[in-house]
């Protein structure tokens, strides 16, 4: 077939030129001729391991985030730590000064 000829790279654009020059029927005709050139072209192992690292990639994302969040949750439960400790201060402030005066 005229399709084996063609350099396996590619024939995703010829086949696409096909498609949008000649219509559904013709790229029918060439996929079916071409289906076993375009499987051979498929790398799985490499497909595979660029999808593993880009999940991977993605997971160490999402652990620095949940670190981020984490500190920032931390930081708000100081404040507020901080600020009850600090509201205890005042009143007991308040009532020393109402004993001391009174």
């Amino acid at each position: 077939s005229v399709y084996s000829e063609i350099d396996p790279l590619h024939l995703p654009e010829v086949l696409a030129l096909i498609g949008q020059h000649h219509g559904h029927a013709e790229l029918f005709v060439a996929l079916s001729s071409s289906i076993m050139t375009l499987f051979s072209t498929v790398n799985r192992k490499k497909c595979i391991q660029q999808q593993m690292e880009y999940h991977a990639a993605k997971a160490a994302e999402h652990r620095a985030q949940l670190e981020e969040l984490g500190a920032e949750l931390e930081a708000i439960e100081a404040a507020e730590g901080n600020a009850g400790n600090d509201e205890v201060e005042h009143r007991s402030n308040k009532s020393r000064r109402k004993w001391w005066w009174g």
